[in-house]
């Protein structure tokens, strides 16, 4: 076998173990955007590193108000939201959930978010269970400079 042909083996070998490694999710970064006055909508972002195989987010849900994923993209010139049923997290990637892309949608808040609250957002993962974050509430202000 030409050394070529083995070093290309080798590495589909690696990639193919990789996905079937026990994924290891750690999320990073969360924070979410403090409650504009009368409003009961939010957003929450944050980083998803795997530095393990493969998985799948499949559901999120917060300590207040219902909880989705979603995808933000332009169409025409137009920002369409659309709910996602899963979103996937490759084997040694780090999936980052951030404005204007994918993100966590949380409408029917019971209260007011205010800059410093933090708000508990459990992931539920194919392979790793369920993970929590405390997501941070930002100004306006404070997720600009974010």
């Amino acid at each position: 076998m030409k050394r070529g042909s083995i070093l290309l083996v080798l590495a589909l070998l690696a990639c193919d173990s990789k996905q079937d490694s026990a994924p290891a999710i750690q999320p990073g970064d969360a924070w979410v955007r403090a409650t504009l006055p009368g409003k009961s909508t939010t957003a929450a972002y944050f980083t998803l590193r795997n530095s393990g195989g493969g998985d799948r987010l499949l559901k999120v849900s917060a300590a207040d108000g219902d909880a989705s994923l979603h995808s933000t993209s332009m169409d025409g010139g137009v920002m369409r939201m659309r709910p996602l049923d899963s979103l996937e997290i490759p084997g040694g990637a780090v999936v980052a959930l951030k404005p204007g892309g994918t993100h966590v949608m949380i409408v029917g808040l019971n209260r007011p978010l205010e800059a410093g609250q933090e708000l508990p957002i459990a992931l539920k993962f194919e392979r790793s269970g369920t993970i929590r974050v405390a997501a941070v509430a930002k100004s306006a202000a404070q997720a600009m400079e974010h």
